[in-house]
């Protein structure tokens, strides 16, 4: 941006006069996807899915504001030094734009909102001389996804309060956090690179992590430092973690981003569950973007390309898979064997009952602060499919209870799969309906005959603790 000053000047300059002309300013609201619909009829709740300019402007100025704010934070407090390089004009060219950037923002902002506001007094006007269509309630949307994405959008990317100062200036956690030792041993001094850099990710972070009820991302930084992160992660369908909500830790070191970024697994079951060869008992991830997994050069971090969103998107679609088993390194070569799909089966029926005990059970009963809401709106919207869910999963693991090689094993993941789910259902039974969502009329079983209290062994708690390798990525 800031070797192309000249540029982002004219066109924040035709974007201001753009908004001063009445007939124009609706080029800067989300267009509608029917060429028959008139602008004025873009309901507020529909325009937010898509892209505007305005959006795009509003984003812009929250970066610029975020990147500034960031770079004096430490100057302003007086207890670090901001440290500069004269030769990288880009901290130039961005002070350069930034006035202009925020003008052109409020500007554009305020003929929208007119503009808006003139659609709705029409709208209101039409509605009393006919009877119009509303856009539907959350509460009758046709499909899970359309309520899930609606209910669970603007929950995504915030901010928590996970740090704070005492009267000595020492950091003081309000929350459990893995990095603690490292937040508090490193040095007061904040480079402009990094800063800058944690305000980049921020800004994408805000925009484009995955959602869908099938999978979804969702982060909290704290308020006052972007180095200092909490993730979620909701396992994706068909899988052996499938609706689980996986926590994990994120710290961005000094030197970023020429290293990666640190990032711990906090579902662990108290350090006694490895989730996938690639996620120890420990919180450690294997991973090749993240350095901590030998792959080729290419998968490395590189501190010009890669990206925090890529390592999210990586632990989402590469570790949390359909056959974990087959992660461990040199097991690929036993897919599609009789010995190997025993072997994933085997091991996908201790992570199923894993992943109801520990990622769904014990969140819904002791969330993460920063996630709290997010578990909660999460777990009301897909009860009827986690219960449906998890008798699938029972069935399926006791028909092969009886198998020579497997069967003892399976019929010991079974007992603790339904001791968990009997469990789990009880705590759905009792979640209420959240804030913002309206209580729906619908089939969700309060007993299942499939799933009896039967006597078993103890719960099996360590999928994979007996292979000491790393894993694959």
């Amino acid at each position: 941006m800031a070797r192309h000053v000249p540029l982002y000047r004219a066109l924040l300059e035709l974007l201001r006069a753009t908004s001063t002309c009445t007939t124009l300013v609706p080029l800067l609201l989300p267009l509608s996807g029917d060429p028959g619909q008139d602008e004025e009829d873009e309901d507020e709740e529909h325009s937010e899915g898509q892209t505007s300019v305005g959006m795009l402007l509003a984003k812009m100025k929250t970066c610029v504001d975020t990147y500034t704010n960031r770079l004096r934070s430490k100057k302003d407090k007086g207890k670090g030094v901001v440290k500069t390089d004269t030769s990288d004009p880009e901290p130039e060219g961005l002070t350069l734009l930034v006035p202009d950037i925020q003008r052109t923002a409020e500007i554009v902002y305020t003929a929208t909102t007119s503009l808006r506001q003139a659609n709705q007094e029409r709208k209101l006007v039409e509605c009393s001389r006919k009877v119009s269509s509303r856009p539907k309630p959350l509460y009758v949307l046709r499909s899970v996804e359309e309520k899930y994405v609606a209910a669970m959008k603007k929950l995504q990317f915030d901010t928590f309060e996970m740090v704070s100062e005492d009267d000595d200036g020492k950091v003081m956690f309000k929350v459990n956090y893995h990095y603690m030792s490292q937040v508090k041993n490193a040095s007061d001094t904040n480079s402009a690179a990094r800063s800058r850099r944690l305000a980049q990710e921020a800004v994408t972070l805000s925009t484009s992590l995955p959602l869908s009820s099938s999978s979804s991302v969702f982060v909290r930084c704290d308020e006052e430092r972007l180095d200092i992160m909490k993730v979620l992660i909701t396992g994706p369908a068909d899988t052996p973690y499938a609706n689980g909500c996986f926590e994990f830790d994120v710290y961005f070191p000094q030197d970023y981003p020429n290293s990666p970024p640190l990032v711990n697994l906090e579902t662990t079951g108290g350090h006694s569950v490895r989730f996938n060869p690639n996620l120890y008992n420990d919180g450690k991830v294997c991973l090749s973007i993240l350095n901590t997994w030998h792959g080729r050069p290419e998968e490395k971090w590189n501190p010009q390309t890669s990206s925090f969103l890529q390592v999210l998107v990586s632990v989402q679609s590469l570790i949390l898979v359909a056959e974990p088993y087959f992660n461990e390194p040199g097991y690929e070569r036993s897919r599609g064997t009789p010995s190997g799909t025993q072997s994933s089966r085997e091991y996908d029926g201790n992570i199923r009952q894993a992943s109801v005990k520990w990622a769904m059970l014990e969140q819904m009963r002791n969330p993460s602060p920063c996630f709290k809401e997010v578990i909660h709106k999460h777990f009301y919207l897909k009860r009827v499919e986690i219960m449906s869910q998890c008798e699938e999963w029972i069935a399926d693991i006791q028909q092969y209870s009886s198998d020579k090689r497997v069967g003892r094993t399976m019929s010991h993941h079974a007992a603790a799969l339904k001791r968990h789910t009997a469990q789990l259902r009880e705590e759905l039974l009792k979640l209420p309906c959240p804030d913002g969502l309206e209580p729906e009329g619908d089939n969700f079983p309060e007993r299942s005959t499939g799933l009896k209290e039967l006597p078993g062994p103890p719960d099996a708690e360590k999928p994979g603790g007996s292979q000491d390798s790393e894993g694959l990525l």
